[in-house]
Parts: C-alpha cells; sequence; structure tokens
C-alpha cells in the first residue's frame, strides 16, 4: 500500500467534469486571452471543481504579449463551426521583447488552435509551452508552428503529454542547420509519465522528433505519424531510457536528411551523434533508445513503420562523403527488444498529393559549404501558410503497400488524410494487444490504457508469466476505488479488459494491477 500511496501523490488532479461547464467566449484582440483569464480569476476558483473552458472565435487574431502562468487547469479551445482556426500570435512587449510564453502548472487542454510561435515582426523565442509540476496536456486538432526550440517542453518530473490529431511544422533556427527545432522536449530532472503522438502530420523540424536525453520515460507512444522532411541535426525520435514503448504504423519519409553528420571538414566528427545518448555503430538513426538503461521489464513493440529517402538525399552522402554517411533506421538494441524485428519496418517509396517544398538546395550548400557567410533561409521556414494544413496532403495511391500495412489493414500514417479510414479505425482501437499470436510472456506487465486520454471506454492490457490470482482495480486521485474490473484467478498469456467510465467525471484516475509480488499502477484520462 505504501508504494500506492507514493505513486497517487506523484499524480496531478486535472479539475475537468463534464458538468456545469463554463464556456468564456474571448473576442479577439491584442493580449485578449491573458486579460480574459487574469480577469475571470475570482469566478473560476470559486467555481471549482466545474470545468471552465475558454472559447476562441473562427477567423479570429489573438497577438498574445503577456506570460500565461496557470497554476489551474487550462483549456482552451476553438468555437464549433466552420473557419479558421483561432490564430494565437506572439507579439512583442512595450520592451520589443517577446514575453509570450504558456506555462501549465495543473495541466491543460488545447483544441482546435493554431498557435505561431514567431511574432509578425520575425523575431522568435525558445520553448513558448512548458509543463511544470507533474502536469498533463492533451494537444488535439491544432497547429503549431515557428518555436526556435520546440513545440512543447516537459520541464518537470511526473509530466505527460498526449498530440492528436495535429498539424506540427516549421520549428528551428532560421538561418543555419541549429540544434534547435523538435516536436516535444524532455527537460525533466529525471522523470517523465507518458508521451503518446497519434495521427499526427509533422515536418520541417531542424532536430528530433523527440528529445530525451537522459531521462526515464514510463511510456511512449508514436502511432499512426506522418513525418515529412526533417533536418535531424542531433538524430531522430530519441526514445532514451523508456520503459514501455511502441513505434506503430508510421512514415518516416526523409528522415535525417542530412545523413550523419553535417560539417565538411577533413577530421571533424561533430558532437551531434553522442547526444543521442549512447548511439550504436557510432551511426544517427531514426529511432533510437539508451542503451545503458536495464530496466528488468521492457515492454518494445517496433512495427508497421515505412522508412524511406529520396534518391536525391542518398546521392548527397555519396557527394560529400569526407563529411556525411547514411543514417541508420531503428538502433540494433532496439530490434532485439521488439517482439519481431521482422515487422519493424520496410521501405517504399510513396507519392504524395502534395509534399513541403523541397529542402536539396538547402542540404546541399550547409553540407558543401559550411563556413559560408551567408546560409540560405532554412527550408524550416519557408512554408508560410498557418491557419490550416494548406498545400500539404499527406495522402497517397490506395494501391501502395502501405495503405493496407497498418494494423487492422489500415493506411499508415496520419490516417486524418483519409478521413473514412479514420472513422473505421476509431472503431478498431478496441483491438489493442500486440499480435504475440498467444505465446506466454516472459515477465508480468501492466500496459498503458488506450485509447488514452479517453471518452467514455478504454482497453487495459496485462501479461501473465505464469497462472494465479489477479486484481486489477481503478482509483480516482484522492485514494478511493471506483471500479473493480479483475479479481480472481487467471491463466498465464496476455489479458485485456474494457473500462466504462460512462457514470464518472472527467479527471485523472489510476488504475492497479496486483498478481503475486508484482504490483504496477500506471493512470490514465478521462475527458468528457
Amino acid at each position: 500500500m505504501n508504494r500506492l500511496i507514493t505513486i497517487f501523490a506523484l499524480l496531478i488532479v486535472l479539475v475537468c467534469t463534464g458538468a456545469g461547464q463554463r464556456l468564456i467566449t474571448v473576442q479577439p484582440g491584442d493580449d485578449a486571452i491573458a486579460q480574459a483569464i487574469n480577469s475571470d480569476s475570482t469566478a473560476r476558483k470559486a467555481a471549482l471543481p466545474t470545468q471552465t473552458i475558454y472559447v476562441l472565435k473562427r477567423d479570429g487574431i489573438y497577438p498574445l504579449i503577456s506570460v500565461i502562468d496557470a497554476n489551474f487547469f487550462l483549456y482552451i479551445k476553438a468555437e464549433a463551426g466552420t473557419g479558421y482556426k483561432p490564430y494565437l500570435i506572439s507579439k512583442e512587449n512595450s520592451a520589443n521583447a517577446l514575453a509570450q510564453i504558456i506555462n501549465l502548472r495543473a495541466g491543460g487542454r488545447f483544441e482546435g488552435l493554431t498557435i505561431e510561435q514567431r511574432s509578425l515582426n520575425g523575431n522568435v523565442g525558445n520553448r513558448r509551452i512548458n509543463l511544470y509540476n507533474g502536469s498533463s496536456l492533451w494537444v488535439k486538432d491544432c497547429e503549431i508552428v515557428h518555436d526556435r526550440g520546440s513545440a512543447l517542453t516537459l520541464q518537470s518530473d511526473s509530466c505527460s503529454i498526449y498530440v492528436e490529431d495535429c498539424f506540427i511544422h516549421s520549428h528551428g533556427h532560421p538561418k543555419s542547420l541549429g540544434g534547435n527545432g523538435r516536436l516535444v522536449d524532455v527537460r525533466s530532472a529525471a522523470y517523465t509519465d507518458s508521451i503518446v503522438i497519434r495521427n499526427t502530420t509533422f515536418f520541417d523540424l531542424t532536430d528530433r522528433i523527440i528529445r530525451n536525453m537522459t531521462n526515464f520515460v514510463n511510456y511512449l507512444e508514436f502511432d499512426h505519424n506522418t513525418g515529412f522532411t526533417n533536418q535531424g541535426y542531433h538524430g531522430g525520435l530519441q526514445g532514451g531510457k523508456v520503459k514501455e514503448m511502441k513505434i506503430t504504423n508510421n512514415i518516416f519519409y526523409n528522415q535525417l536528411a542530412y545523413g550523419a553528420s553535417f560539417r565538411r571538414v577533413a577530421g571533424y566528427f561533430p558532437t551531434n551523434i553522442s547526444e543521442q545518448t549512447q548511439p550504436e555503430n557510432n551511426q544517427m538513426w531514426v529511432v533510437t533508445i539508451d542503451t545503458t538503461y536495464k530496466y528488468p521489464v521492457r515492454n518494445i513493440v517496433v512495427r508497421n513503420n515505412n522508412v524511406w529517402w529520396d534518391q536525391a538525399y542518398k546521392d548527397l552522402w555519396v557527394k560529400w562523403k569526407d563529411s556525411t554517411k547514411a543514417p541508420g533506421i531503428f538502433t540494433p538494441t532496439l530490434m532485439k527488444l521488439t517482439a519481431d524485428s521482422t515487422k519493424a519496418y520496410f521501405t517504399e517509396p510513396l507519392t504524395f498529393q502534395k509534399l513541403p517544398p523541397s529542402i536539396f538546395t538547402f542540404i546541399d550548400s550547409a553540407i558543401g559549404f559550411p563556413n559560408s557567410a551567408i546560409l540560405p533561409d532554412n527550408w524550416c521556414w519557408t512554408y508560410q501558410d498557418a491557419n490550416g494544413q494548406g498545400p500539404i496532403n499527406g495522402s497517397y495511391g490506395t494501391t501502395a503497400q502501405s495503405y493496407t500495412k497498418g494494423d487492422g489493414g489500415f493506411p499508415l500514417g496520419d490516417l486524418n488524410w483519409y478521413p473514412a479510414r479514420k472513422t473505421a479505425w476509431l472503431a478498431f482501437v478496441s483491438d489493442v494487444n500486440d499480435n504475440r499470436s498467444g505465446a506466454i510472456p516472459a515477465e508480468f506487465s501492466l500496459s498503458q490504457n488506450y485509447p488514452n486520454p479517453f471518452n467514455p471506454s478504454t482497453n487495459i492490457t496485462f501479461n501473465l508469466p505464469k497462472s494465479g490470482k489477479v486484481t486489477l482495480k481503478v482509483f480516482n486521485t484522492l485514494g478511493q476505488q471506483v471500479a473493480t474490473l479483475v479479481d480472481g484467478d487467471y491463466v498465464a498469456g496476455m489479458h485485456t479488459m474494457n473500462f466504462d467510465a460512462s457514470s464518472l467525471s472527467s479527471g485523472v484516475y489510476i488504475y492497479t494491477l496486483s498478481a503475486g509480488d508484482f504490483l504496477a499502477a500506471k493512470k490514465m484520462i478521462l475527458l468528457k
């Protein structure tokens, strides 16, 4: 029980109930969001634990000048209807500096927004959306663009990020190859709870998709995403010391476009390789994992990923072979840890409806003439159409192998490019097991529920290496038991239980598995 008390103490309560919602409509204008939040402070506190939602107008422009430092659950979404997503854009303050930062200290949700991190004057800052104090953020149907550092940053321990149905692009340095430009940046001292990214398209990042240098991650899921050309200054997707990871049903197209080095200087090997954290074979890889982390139970699933580079980039690595070479796909350690390495990836060229602008000229110039006084504009700043997906179209032909290669026969990549198939996929998500063909697991394990966040039901999978008494219970963050899903004898193998939370309020819940001496707990988020 002491272990459970410790787990409960680490979790943050998301004050987010379905009943009694307060909808605060914010009209467009300079600093309108910060002013609305500040003026609503007394009423918001009095209304707790009901949910306050700040609703922004379609086609509205919201220049953000002040820092929003939220020690409460912050929910901002677009109003219903058609029109461009509400446009949050940075604006200089009276000192001509960009003060716009959103700090979340008790969790939040952003839905249906375009968040532009560069000002109209072209100034840009680093890491403008930050999570603290073990908070969780759900980002859904948003576009986040032009942060020099990273779209989303986990700044303290036990934080979680859930990204779904988003369009994230054009992050990094405007002129040079640079070391920033990420989707998720893990800056916690020691421990991150969950990183989940699903059905999201990203491109024009000058660094890793996920930066996790040394930190422990309880659960990392990267499923049904489409990644177009990214520079990959320090590598691709950096898992770090991850306990449980799923890399499934993705398209990695022209990742690590410049190869495994970037400076055409004889005898010079840059530090970008070592920053991958225990890189293997002295080489860049699309997906890495920290080989020094010897966790006793490490559930790794890598399956159904299409990894491809256009011939132009392959030729470039040969052209400048004194300073670059072809990157690897998934590190050897990662391939050893996954259940069936033969299913981890394949390579298939695809013809997309509309790709981002070509970066070949920039890469060729930056590698071939690294000491040039004037670099061309970085490709990560050439895509200027915010407020929607513009000329980018990630759909590809239905005759491609990738179109039916995913779990359940669904297309690989972001399913938002195939609305009808996505609707069918949403009905399919109850199939969450990892296709181990009935094999007896080697270790006890409790998987992250799927989907998560969820409304109103989700599935929980656990593995038993031997038969015995099992209990699977659900608690609220006060430690009160709200459901018992399993209480009895179960045979060895994989088991999946459905949890229907229709009668519960939105918020964070903890589910615990007890089997013999094994005890594990994870958190899940119900959002109605």
